[in-house]
């Protein structure tokens, strides 16, 4: 039987680090750069011919190359295409300088006398869309990783017009033109793609927004850097299979008790149905036993919203039901803290109680988060004695660190690192873009933007799936990224069969059932060293 590797999520790079891993091929395993880029180039120009049969035929194409080696890739993208007799303009924004590969395959370009123009201002592609009425394909190879502060000067003027011809078949080489490889920001303008092809590694860019919402469809390719540098880096992109690996067969022989008891806390007057949904999310989940606690002025509501299976007591912090709660406390396999619990003054002392003295899995969510940033109770989760996840959302990081919702939007990465090193935590922070990080430093993204999961009670059913995994004891962890791999899927079925516009938080938990069995139906079969990765549009990861 063939020795194949275990399935991996997909790394992803830093620009930085992208450029210091070609660097590495070239210098330590002779890798030349020249290779490298052809290997980008035939790869990209594959791709675009799959997906645009008629570019080139039914269309122009019109190849903009501007700096380094992205347009070098876009150079051996032009050569590949005019090869196979495309008709094929290429503008280029530098007059000379290119040095190494670019400059050889720019040389090439001219020996074969293609249709080149540099372009020192914008009137000449000006006047240029003014006399040739179309249509086009566009190939973006103007800046790709090399954006270094804001474009300006004919860069940014090329880029603002190529945007205004409204022209459907835009590929980005790498990543869109303007759109920073490293935090998603876009440097005052950028490309507009319908395709995005990266090389080597997706890069942080391709995931944050604003610039995620620049790429388009996103294809990435080997171009043969070592295989090794699938296994190292810290930054990861959660993918199907190793996600389905995750998940353990069942004890077909258990019993309810075998499958954990998951205890859900929270809930306030007017805001009973966040932990409701919550307790139903852990049912989905395959946890044994649910048990729902709120406070007794809430507690008779609650009851009429719980579905038959789900158990209930009431919370009090004085007298016999407080003395019952402590006591059952170390019997719950794991405990979810916070939807709709209220900022309420006896929120202190529950959530002293539960830091303190309860030893096992503990996820931390919305207002029990806020309460601990409100009341500084950071040491309190760095002493716990059991494993914590934390659930922030933008402005509850923020509290969180004490700094302001910007900062945190502007670097999440930094963001989630900081988090984890002031908590001990594994630390989930919400968003189009996921980002899950843990006490080894490596961090995790999931990337299925959908908009119909921006609906109340989404954070609370994504609380209630992990404390459901955590109760069947899976580690802090892995239940954090398998939960939020379901949840974003299940979103996913939902938005499918109800549109993104009409789908709710209910509807989530309804197709979770769908989101198991599809990461354990079988995937088709595909070659260990797959060359290409593929991601559809901006919803559904592949």
């Amino acid at each position: 039987m063939p020795n194949v590797a275990p399935p991996q999520n997909l790394r992803i790079c830093s620009s930085h680090e992208m450029r210091e891993l070609d660097r590495i091929a070239e210098q330590d395993y002779g890798i030349d750069a020249r290779l490298l880029m052809e290997n980008a180039g035939r790869a990209a120009a594959q791709i675009i011919l799959e997906r645009y049969p008629q570019a080139g035929k039914g269309t122009e194409i019109l190849v903009f190359a501007g700096k380094g080696n992205n347009a070098g890739d876009a150079f051996v993208v032009a050569r590949r295409l005019i090869s196979l007799e495309r008709r094929v303009r290429v503008f280029h924004l530098e007059s000379s300088g290119y040095t190494g590969p670019v400059a050889a395959n720019f040389e090439i370009l001219r020996k074969l006398k293609a249709k080149m123009s540099y372009l020192d201002s914008v009137a000449e592609l000006e006047a240029f869309f003014v006399s040739s009425p179309g249509p086009f394909t566009v190939i973006d190879g103007i800046l790709g990783t090399g954006l270094k502060g804001n474009m300006d000067g004919v860069f940014y003027d090329v880029v603002e017009l190529i945007n205004r011809q409204n022209i459907a078949e835009v590929v980005a080489l790498d990543i869109p033109s303007g759109v920073s490889g490293d935090t998603g920001n876009i440097a005052g303008t950028s490309i507009q793609s319908a395709l995005t092809i990266s090389f080597g590694f997706p890069k942080l860019g391709h995931f944050l927004p604003p610039g995620a919402g620049r790429r388009g469809e996103l294809i990435n390719v080997d171009i043969s850097l070592p295989p090794r540098f699938r296994r190292e880096g810290d930054k990861f992109l959660l993918m199907r299979d190793p996600m389905s690996a995750l998940l353990k067969e069942r004890d077909r022989y258990g019993h309810k008790n075998s499958f954990g008891h998951t205890l859900l806390i929270g809930g306030s007057p007017g805001r009973l149905g966040a932990i409701a949904m919550a307790a139903r999310a852990s049912h989905k989940m395959g946890t044994g036993l649910v048990t729902a606690a709120t406070w007794e002025d809430g507690f008779d509501a609650l009851t009429m919203k719980l579905p038959n299976e789900t158990m209930s007591v009431p919370l009090s912090l004085e007298g016999p039901l407080f003395e019952a709660y402590k006591r059952n406390l170390p019997t719950y396999s794991s405990v979810v803290v916070g939807p709709g619990l209220g900022m309420r003054a006896d929120g202190k002392r529950l959530l002293e109680e539960l830091l303190s003295n309860y030893a096992g899995a503990l996820v931390v969510d919305a207002d029990a988060l806020n309460l601990i940033s409100d009341l500084h109770l950071h040491d309190l989760l760095v002493n716990r004695k059991g494993g914590t996840v934390l659930t922030p959302h933008p402005g509850e990081m923020a509290r969180l660190l004490g700094i302001s919702k910007e900062e945190v939007t502007q670097d999440p990465i930094k963001a989630v690192k900081e988090a984890v090193r002031k908590t001990h935590a594994v630390v989930l922070l919400k968003g189009a873009a996921t980002i899950i990080g843990g006490p080894d430093d490596v961090l995790y993204m999931n990337h299925y933007p959908n908009d119909g999961m921006a609906t109340a009670g989404s954070g609370d059913v994504l609380a209630g799936m992990i404390g459901g995994l955590l109760g069947q004891k899976m580690k802090e962890f892995q239940a954090t990224l398998l939960g939020v791999y379901l949840h974003s899927l299940a979103g996913d079925f939902a938005a499918k069969s109800l549109g993104h516009r009409s789908m709710t938080a209910a509807d989530i938990i309804d197709n979770i059932s769908h989101a198991f069995k599809d990461i354990k139906t079988e995937a088709a079969p595909a070659a260990a060293n797959a060359p290409v990765t593929a991601f559809e549009g901006r919803a559904r990861l592949l």
